[in-house]
């Protein structure tokens, strides 16, 4: 029942970056909160425990007692249902249900969607509406290091959020904006055609409160597809960003743009960050923040956690490490990593995510590592995947088409490599959404020796 007529909710998973960082702000909103995790520490429970949040270890039905809402992961609600909390529970959700409902309930809600760039791009429009004196509530998927979270807990009507579209988490919310980035299959553990896909695009878009907006990438023909398709309320406008609309000059100190007789400048490199950044001019004027303050803004942009990451240099070589691990990511992070770098030989360790993922979209392998000098492909991240589906990092080499491409099955022999051969003025970037991020880290510490 509730307590001090204040709903309680107990997050299983709160060890989690999404769980953690929804636990928090519903303790700020006034929600008593309570959480497990099957980690005793995770990067995020310490400040879970320093709001005053119960924590506890493991799975019991006793977590629950008196719990009106017990709030979980999505991966848990797709695959195994019989945690002793979730057989028990009066009311189960997925957190992204409970943020949609009851979070962000009264407020003006921004969504970012996309199966590129989501983290970026709301990060972006976070920081411009921090600057304009906006103080929005935020939700990301990556760390900001002003922040150092992934969330902002905020004082005004506005709410800007990351859409993810696995399990279809981003219909649980009732945007009055959305920017949509790109489209492209992925999630092939859920997604099992381009169909499926776009259905859950489309009900996502078809969400948008009457009188809200579509901020739509026109450069990705999916999208293009998808709006072409669907019938828009007649009281929701679009709003297309098309790389056509700029002159774009880029160069190894960042990216400069024109748009509408007005210059832009960023510090990330990549055409791709361009076009993230022409969605958050697209909503800044949507909202009334004066051009000057725009450019200002997007020009202090300075990137998030896990996204290009300069981890550190040691003995002459830089250590890198990014989220991508979808071909297409992997590829145009690449290109703006060798737009920076032009002259320097550039490594790149991918740890290709999951096995269905990595069967589903191993001919997109082919020419991603063009721009780069060097490739090793290390073990595959199982992720959901139950099986291999007779995939390794072997058949990535294979149709990648690079000359200088190895797979290496051992992390340890993997990075040992990378010591022996990196000489002063390589760049190292360590790719992947699963343990890469542990790799990089041993990778600079190894180099450093």
């Amino acid at each position: 029942m509730a307590r001090n007529n204040r709903l309680y909710v107990h997050f299983m998973g709160i060890g989690g970056s999404g769980a953690s960082g929804v636990a928090l702000m519903a303790k700020a909103m006034g929600y008593e909160v309570s959480g497990c995790d099957l980690a005793e520490i995770t990067p995020y429970l310490e400040k879970v425990k320093k709001a005053g949040i119960r924590v506890f270890v493991g799975h019991d039905e006793g977590h629950i007692k008196g719990v009106d809402i017990l709030t979980v992961s999505p991966s848990i609600m797709f695959g195994n249902k019989k945690h002793p909390e979730v057989m028990r529970a009066k009311k189960v959700m997925t957190w992204q249900h409970f943020l949609g409902g009851y979070l962000q309930k009264g407020k003006k809600v921004i969504c970012v969607a996309g199966t590129h760039g989501k983290s970026t791009t709301t990060a972006m429009a976070a920081k411009l509406f921090e600057d304009a004196g906006l103080d929005p509530w935020v939700m990301i998927g990556a760390t900001v290091p002003k922040w150092g979270s992934n969330y902002r807990i905020g004082k005004k009507d506005y709410f800007i959020t990351e859409s993810d579209e696995f399990f279809d988490n981003f219909l649980n919310y009732k945007p009055n904006v959305i920017i949509l980035n790109n489209i492209e299959m992925d999630h092939p553990d859920y997604f099992k055609s381009k169909r499926q896909l776009f259905e859950s695009f489309k009900k996502h878009v078809e969400s948008i409160r009457s009188g809200g907006v579509l901020i739509a990438n026109w450069d990705d023909k999916n999208v293009r597809e998808l709006v072409e398709k669907i019938k828009i309320k007649k009281k929701i406008k679009v709003s297309k960003c098309s790389l056509d609309q700029v002159v774009v000059s880029l160069s190894s100190k960042g990216s400069e743009f024109s748009l509408e007789g007005s210059k832009y400048s960023l510090k990330l490199p990549g055409k791709y960050n361009i076009s993230n950044a022409m969605g958050v001019i697209a909503l800044g004027k949507m909202v009334g923040i004066r051009e000057e303050l725009i450019k200002k803004s997007l020009a202090g942009f300075s990137g998030i956690g896990r996204r290009m990451e300069l981890l550190g240099e040691r003995n002459g070589v830089k250590v890198y490490d990014d989220y991508a691990h979808h071909p297409t990511a992997i590829k145009v992070t690449l290109e703006g990593l060798r737009q920076k770098y032009p002259d320097s030989r550039i490594w790149v360790i991918v740890e290709p995510h999951s096995f269905s993922r990595t069967k589903k979209l191993l001919k997109h392998y082919k020419g991603v590592f063009d721009s780069v000098d060097r490739v090793i492909i290390g073990p595959i991240f199982k992720a959901r995947d139950s099986h291999d589906f007779g995939i390794s990092g072997a058949d990535v080499v294979d149709v990648c088409d690079h000359k200088k491409a190895d797979y290496v099955e051992d992390v340890g022999l993997l990075i040992a490599q990378v010591k022996k051969e990196a000489r002063r003025g390589d760049v190292v970037v360590i790719m992947g959404g699963g343990d890469s991020y542990k790799w990089a880290r041993e990778m600079l510490r190894q180099i450093s020796n």
